[in-house]
């Protein structure tokens, strides 16, 4: 589009009605992306779940700074039904999930703590954190005849 002797660019960008379109598609845009966003960091409860602290016997995992979890490899009885507590100490939050269980705590906010019940398959089975790609853990599901 020319430009009119004695005008500046942005008066000939357009009329106002356009203008204010243009405002609302760029607001829209961030709205979705900071909505995209936040969903990356947040998870639904699935399973035998729950939030706070244990109410009986527990094997206990701390999530750590660093994207760990502590202990990172967890001895269980196979085929007997155990609760873990999962204390998030990190300063951000996370989740716990044995996906081969479908067991998801949903979000364990910085300082909270959750548990997740399931029966111990046999082997390994992987748990994780599904915020942060790479932060794992296993779970050895260990024969009690044989110990």
């Amino acid at each position: 589009m020319a430009q009119q002797a004695g005008t500046t660019r942005r008066q000939t960008e357009g009329a106002p009605a356009a203008r204010l379109a243009r405002w609302a598609l760029r607001a829209v845009i961030t709205v979705t992306a900071l909505g995209a966003l936040a969903a990356c960091n947040s998870s639904d409860p699935v399973g035998k779940v729950a939030s706070g602290p244990a109410t009986g016997a527990a094997a206990k995992i701390e999530v750590v700074d660093g994207d760990r979890f502590t202990p990172p490899t967890l001895e269980l009885p196979a085929g007997e039904e155990v609760t873990i507590e999962i204390t998030n100490t990190d300063d951000r939050a996370h989740d716990f999930a044995i996906e081969a269980a479908d067991l998801n705590t949903g979000t364990i906010e910085a300082g909270a703590v959750a548990t997740a019940t399931f029966t111990v398959p046999e082997g390994t089975t992987e748990f994780v954190c599904t915020f942060h790609r790479g932060m794992t853990g296993t779970i050895e599901g260990v024969d009690q005849a044989e110990g």
